[in-house]
């Protein structure tokens, strides 16, 4: 027996998967850590990055530390990708480790609530790699609090599809 889908039900099937996979960040309504578990800049993190792929969400950005605050800096998107989907594009940010992984967590400057976007960074020579954090285990529905964010990460962390849509970026 064939089975046939109408076309406009495969493409949005088709649609729905990608906009589910594609690795763009979701907001949560939850920082990744209190503030006695931020960690003091990494002074590498300063500076314009560029991807080095067209792809990337994020195309250029400038990364700078705050005045007189060694935990807190301001990220700018310079240059926005097709897939970008925040509406704002001046952050603060924060970073945490968690796990033997560093974090960069973000709150949008203009924002009206707490809406916060994560991304998994590394050093990879002088490459700067950022990857989204998929939460695996109970997702987003899951997030009840910073604590339960925590735990949703370190749990998702275990799982090979965590860390997702790598991006590579060079210092300007």
């Amino acid at each position: 027996m064939k089975i046939s889908i109408h076309p406009v039900l495969l493409y949005s099937s088709i649609l729905l998967v990608s906009v589910l996979t594609a690795g763009c960040p979701v907001s949560i309504g939850y920082p990744l850590c209190e503030e006695d578990k931020v960690e003091k800049l990494d002074r590498r993190l300063i500076g314009t990055w560029k991807a080095d792929s067209e792809s990337a969400e994020i195309l250029e950005v400038s990364i700078q530390k705050e005045e007189d605050n060694d935990l807190t800096f301001a990220i700018e998107v310079l240059e926005q990708g097709e897939n970008y989907m925040a509406e704002d594009t001046e952050f603060r940010s924060w970073i945490t480790k968690l796990d033997g992984h560093s974090f960069i967590f973000s709150k949008a400057v203009n924002a009206d609530k707490d809406e916060y976007y994560l991304y998994e960074y590394s050093f990879e020579g002088q490459k700067l790699v950022i990857q989204d954090v998929s939460l695996l285990i109970g997702g987003i529905d899951g997030v009840t609090s910073t604590e339960t964010f925590r735990e949703e990460v370190s749990a998702s962390l275990k799982k090979p599809d965590c860390l997702t849509d790598r991006q590579e970026y060079t210092r300007q």
